[in-house]
């Protein structure tokens, strides 16, 4: 089994003690691909100033990951060495492009350093209105010329975080594939952060994958989450969209240490996980969604 994460946020807590990798955010047992999450929120800070944390997150990122010597996932061929060899590998994200302009010189230099997902908003910026707006205003004018260089460019979109006008509009404007790396359900848990239905439907019609999250509130009303929760999810994600659509997105170290019962950072959350869906599934369908999923679509995409 390799395992495939499409969401990590652990490159915020990397400091000269603690590295990328640690007990709990990587597979003991399987090889594992992780996406890292650069996380660039706050549209009150000015956009000059997330571009810095940004050009930050990206430094560190490429310094672990020569440190670590894990596999860089920037195409195709890639993917297909780090499944084949079985070795760990990376490939780097940001969650909230604002500050970042579709015809910025430093998009440019983030996808020749790596960058292959981007998601347009955590919070409501100069390109989306998120999930969380109360307002929602879908998509501005700079963040449809944002979609179209991303799909030019050959970034894949990811539709986390946005509003549900912001997706449909997202959608309208490019014809490739996208994802929700982190994104649960709304009919199972009715968060504003979780799919509905119809985009869910939308999405993997096209090809895409939606993650798995493991934030509690987006998994049960209470905020207090089980491992019966995330079965409610597959289970739900299986029978309305097929065994094809669902992968991981566990959104680890950006959960503020919330994780659903049993799970905690001291020791591999995959490895649990993948236990917990094997109690329920066959080897097959949990191969698919903990790995096979997510590296059909990319395979296809990148």
């Amino acid at each position: 089994m390799y395992i495939v994460d499409m969401h990590c946020d652990s490159i915020g807590t990397v400091t000269a003690e603690r590295g990328l990798i640690n007990q709990y955010n990587f597979s003991r047992e399987h090889p594992q691909l992780q996406f890292v999450a650069a996380f660039v929120p706050r549209a009150d800070m000015p956009p000059e100033a997330r571009r810095r944390r940004l050009l930050h997150y990206l430094d560190v990122y490429i310094a672990e990951r020569e440190r670590l010597k894990l596999v860089s996932i920037e195409g195709c061929h890639d993917l297909s060495f780090a499944v084949e060899m079985e070795r760990r590998a990376t490939l780097f994200s940001i969650e909230g492009g604002g500050g970042l302009f579709a015809d910025s010189e430093e998009l440019g230099v983030l996808y020749r350093a790596g960058l292959r997902v981007l998601g347009l908003a955590w919070d409501s910026n100069e390109l989306a209105a998120s999930a969380w707006d109360s307002c929602d205003t879908g998509l501005t004018d700079e963040g449809i010329a944002m979609v179209r260089r991303c799909s030019e460019m050959g970034i894949i979109l990811d539709v986390s975080h946005l509003s549900d006008r912001s997706t449909y509009e997202l959608l309208e404007n490019t014809a490739y594939p996208v994802v929700a790396t982190h994104s649960n359900f709304r009919e199972v848990c009715p968060s504003p952060r979780n799919l509905t239905l119809d985009l869910a439907k939308i999405i993997t019609a096209r090809g895409g994958v939606i993650g798995l999250n493991l934030y509690p509130g987006f998994l049960s009303e209470s905020r207090r989450a089980t491992g019966e929760d995330i079965i409610r999810q597959v289970d739900y994600a299986l029978d309305k969209l097929g065994e094809d659509s669902l992968a991981f997105g566990f959104d680890i170290d950006g959960t503020d240490g919330a994780y659903p019962d049993g799970l905690d950072e001291k020791c591999s959350i995959h490895d649990r996980v993948v236990e917990l869906l094997l109690g329920r599934y066959s080897s097959s369908v949990v191969e698919k969604i903990a790995g096979q999923n997510a590296i059909n679509f990319f395979k296809a995409n990148l």
